[in-house]
């Protein structure tokens, strides 16, 4: 008896050991460190062993004890038994509405032609396509089973080191599907399979340009996948914390030029060949145009995150965040190819049934778009700088950068409208939360100038509002991270008016109240009031939740907005007139109101416009209403006739400095 418990003991031993070693092999292939021959010819030394202990005391039944080691075999049996692999049905509809909704727009894992046998895909890749795109069937199939066989399926093939590229592409597809439903910690979920998709990247190579050989069959398969990860960690990756990747380090090179910043001898994978649209070989496809801008948006998106955190230099300055963004944005924008552009594809002259069949172009294309005025929006947001000059006595704003910050913050939110109308009335099928979110950005910036002193500003501004309320609310059925972006957009309006009951269409306030938590949270899409009744989201034990900071400023922090006429300034030129005028703190409503909305001019205003912005934007100074066919709108027309009737900038007939903050 004695010696059936010693061997019992040495077993439990030996699979304990054993299981600590498998344990720490998962780990080094998650490091991304990868196996040498040396740890694998000590894991056979070690396999033998343990199948000569198994041998030793085959004769002598052991006393019952935990199976370390067929825990995993278990699960995924467990799994096993309670499903059956997806039906050719399933997987082509899944397949179709993957192909629809999620193609290029923005992962690009596949072509059709590589997933066109069903019964031969693996089945991590078969159940991770169902998962993503369950949210777009009527039936929803099973999306949880489906989930949990995805997983494990994942989990085994890292466990038995036979990680194939579909299994970086499953976990590629999870993490997006994580990230469309954004609730309840599925972020942090979709950060995990993010991360872990990344660590196997770096394990095969592939973040470096000698892993592309020219004789890989698979080679552009692997960019796609690569640069499909890049997107979601542009769009969705965490942007504080010590192990975040700094977004500087992702910065994609340009073909045709040394623009990467990194060392000489590191250089960025290159981007999958793509000809959809280019008029020649050379030229960069859309699909690779939005990589880029992408990245700025990752730049943008950190620059957001560290005004948050009151770490915000000067954006006046040379050396700053905001210079360097912007200059990187300048540079990617002088590259888009001529075939891209605006007035190359007229996009709104395009039919319906067009734009349906090569939507594999214009989904990017409209991604592109929207990162475009995204970026500007968001980096010169008048909160950031409002908060900071509260903050830090070192940001008083001078009046020259206020003033172009907000004409630009908006110029692009208003284009953001304008691409909202056109692919409301395009009918394109639009499924990416980054397109919801930067609606809910431009929804910030027009109820900000909701209270304007101009009235057709405020009246705009109000209709604008509207127009991306409605635009995200269209995401809320297939993405539960644009339902709690609404609630947040919903809950900030209701402060802003001071009513729990309003008539949107018909507020014309004369001050309004941001509440900054709020404002944080749409700016960033974290939405942390809802982290209270976080689970862990199928990936944490409950001891590792993580903790939930609250903020003493609850969303009884408020930035107060009033309605005031111009005030009266005096320069003193004794000192060159450097010194920004004082505001005055008198809120006074304006009682100049439009005549007409149907004219574009302000009658009886003698100031002159400026010509640029007049050309390039004239829907800021008329009623969206007019425009019938926006082909006409001639954005590219030089300077106007002599003589001819133009409108008064909001900005010259009320002077920006109208709308005057304090702290509430």
């Amino acid at each position: 008896m004695d010696t059936d418990l010693g061997a019992g003991e040495r077993r439990r031993a030996v699979l304990e050991e054993r299981l600590a070693h498998l344990e720490e092999k998962l780990d080094l292939l998650l490091s991304g460190g990868g196996l040498t021959a040396h740890a694998l010819r000590q894991d056979q030394a070690f396999e033998e062993i343990t199948d000569r202990w198994d041998k030793s005391y085959s004769t002598t039944p052991p006393a019952p004890e935990p199976n370390y080691s067929n825990r995993l075999s278990s699960t995924l049996s467990d799994v096993e038994d309670s499903y059956s692999r997806p039906s050719h049905a399933d997987m082509a509809q899944g397949i179709r509405l993957y192909f629809k909704f999620c193609h290029r727009q923005p992962i690009w894992c596949f072509e059709r032609e590589e997933v066109s046998d069903y019964g031969a895909l693996p089945e991590e890749l078969a159940c991770s396509i169902l998962v993503l795109t369950s949210r777009f069937s009527e039936g929803r199939g099973r999306p949880q089973a489906h989930h949990k066989n995805a997983k494990c399926r994942v989990m085994l093939r890292i466990a038995d080191g036979s990680v194939g590229l579909t299994t970086i592409e499953s976990l590629c597809l999870l993490s997006y599907s994580s990230f469309i439903g954004m609730k309840y910690g599925d972020v942090h979920l979709g950060q995990f399979h993010l991360g872990l998709a990344f660590q196997l990247c770096r394990s095969a190579m592939l973040d470096v340009e000698t892993a592309y050989g020219a004789d890989d069959a698979a080679s552009e398969r692997k960019k796609r996948l690569f640069w499909s990860l890049q997107l979601l960690e542009q769009s969705y990756g965490r942007q504080n914390g010590l192990l975040s990747v700094p977004t500087e380090v992702w910065r994609p090179s340009h073909p045709s030029t040394s623009w990467n910043r990194a060392e000489p001898d590191v250089k960025a994978p290159p981007l999958p060949r793509d000809e959809l649209g280019c008029s020649t070989a050379s030229e960069p496809g859309i699909w690779s145009t939005s990589v880029h801008l992408g990245w700025v948006w990752s730049q943008v998106r950190k620059y957001v995150s560290d005004c948050a955190h009151n770490i915000l230099k000067e954006p006046w300055r040379h050396d700053s965040t905001y210079a360097r963004v912007l200059s990187d944005f300048m540079e990617i924008e002088n590259r888009i190819p001529i075939c891209h552009r605006w007035d190359s594809v007229k996009f709104y002259d395009r039919k319906v049934e067009e734009l349906q069949v090569n939507r594999d172009y214009w989904a990017p294309w409209l991604k592109e778009q929207f990162t475009y005025h995204a970026i500007q929006t968001a980096l010169n947001h008048p909160f950031l700088y409002i908060v900071g000059a509260q903050h830090n006595p070192n940001l008083a704003i001078p009046n020259t950068f206020w003033r172009r910050s907000s004409e630009l913050a908006l110029i692009h939110s208003t284009w953001i409208v304008r691409m909202i109308d056109m692919v409301v009335d395009k009918q394109v099928p639009l499924a990416d939360p980054f397109f919801g979110h930067v609606a809910a950005i431009a929804a910030t910036v027009h109820l900000y100038y909701c209270c304007a002193a101009a009235e057709r500003l405020r009246q705009k501004s109000n209709t604008d509002f509207a127009k991306c309320r409605m635009f995200l609310k269209s995401f809320i059925p297939s993405s539960a991270a644009c339902g709690a972006l609404d609630r947040n957009l919903d809950r900030m309006t209701r402060i802003a008016a001071g009513s729990d009951s309003m008539n949107v269409e018909d507020w014309m306030p004369d001050k309004i109240h941001l509440s900054v938590p709020l404002m944080w949270e749409i700016l960033q899409f974290s939405f942390t009031a809802e982290l209270q009744d976080m689970p862990t989201a199928g990936l944490l034990d409950a001891s590792l939740t993580p903790a939930v900071a609250h903020d003493d400023a609850t969303e009884s922090s408020t930035l107060e907005i009033i309605l005031a006429t111009s005030p009266e300034i005096t320069i003193n030129t004794a000192d060159g007139g450097q010194e920004a005028p004082t505001l005055s703190y008198t809120a006074r409503v304006s009682s100049m109101a439009d005549s007409s909305r149907d004219s574009v001019c302000d009658d009886g205003s003698g100031e002159q416009t400026d010509s640029l912005t007049f050309n390039t934007t004239p829907w800021l100074y008329a009623d969206s209403l007019q425009f019938t066919n926006i082909g006409d709108m001639g954005y590219h027309d030089s300077q106007p006739v002599v003589g001819e009737s133009r409108g008064t900038a909001w900005w010259e007939s009320e002077n920006l400095s109208n709308v005057m903050f304090s702290q509430f």
